[in-house]
């Protein structure tokens, strides 16, 4: 169903998967052969599709969005491997063992890709962006150390929550502010496109833990009612078919459940 949604933006979204499949090569080895990379549909287009459709949403048209788009993927990207990493140091010795459940290549692995994050920023001219992503990269590693001190999984805690906001709002909150400041946006505008992806940014991240999907609807009620400020264009639109597509998905998932 996202796929659908997001069939006007196709051609941007391909441009952002064909720079970071290039990228994964060194020479002619695929870094997956040395970590986990594999990635769902709905974790490879989400956080490209909204830089894109925030930026668009503000006027900026075409590919000017696509390499900012590339960036937070690398960055997401980059902290799923490293949280996936074995708390137990594990290095690649035996012939036999897959070197991507180790923490040796895995660690280097991540790290190439966030070095791919600072690459792209400076050659598309984007430093101004540095700050406030290493703001966003130092939160998702402060999720991972919460998370580690928190037990259980009671999504009603504010500890629960609080790594969630860290580990997955943050970097989605990140996509829609700094595509419409990439646009040229209000401080104002940027805020509230902040806000909206921050809420909804809450709600995935809940429900790829597992949260029961009365705690993830509340979340998607707040970005639905974040987007009444923005403009009203084609991309709002589209927005809003993505929080509709995400309740109706949680829907689905309770009722298999009940």
């Amino acid at each position: 169903m996202l796929r659908e949604i997001l069939r006007p933006i196709e051609n941007e979204l391909q441009a952002v998967n064909n720079l970071v499949e290039r990228e994964l090569y060194i020479k002619s080895v695929h870094i997956g052969t040395f970590a986990h990379l594999e990635f769902s549909y709905n974790e490879k287009i989400i956080r490209p599709a909204l830089v894109i459709l925030s930026s668009r949403i503000y006027g900026l048209t075409e590919y000017k969005a696509v390499a900012l788009a590339s960036v937070f993927q690398f960055i997401h990207m980059a902290s799923k491997v490293h949280g996936s990493i074995p708390e137990k140091d594990s290095d690649y010795i035996r012939e036999d063992l897959d070197p991507r459940d180790g923490s040796q290549f895995p660690v280097l692995v991540g790290d190439y890709l966030y070095g791919k994050f600072f690459s792209f920023l400076y050659h598309a001219g984007m430093v101004n962006y540095l700050g406030p992503l290493a703001d966003i990269i130092c939160q998702i590693h402060e999720g991972g150390i919460l998370k580690n001190k928190t037990t259980g999984k009671y999504t009603s805690t504010d500890a629960y929550r609080e790594v969630v906001r860290k580990e997955t709002a943050v970097l989605f909150a990140g996509c829609c502010a700094m595509g419409a400041r990439h646009a040229g946006a209000s401080e104002n505008d940027q805020e509230s496109m902040r806000r909206f992806g921050l809420n909804i940014g809450m709600a995935s991240g809940l429900l790829e833990r597992g949260a029961d999907a009365k705690y993830a609807a509340v979340y998607l009620k707040d970005a639905r009612s974040g987007l009444k400020g923005v403009p009203e264009t084609p991309e709002k639109a589209l927005l809003e078919q993505i929080i509709k597509n995400l309740f109706e998905h949680n829907q689905a998932i309770r009722r298999m459940v009940v």
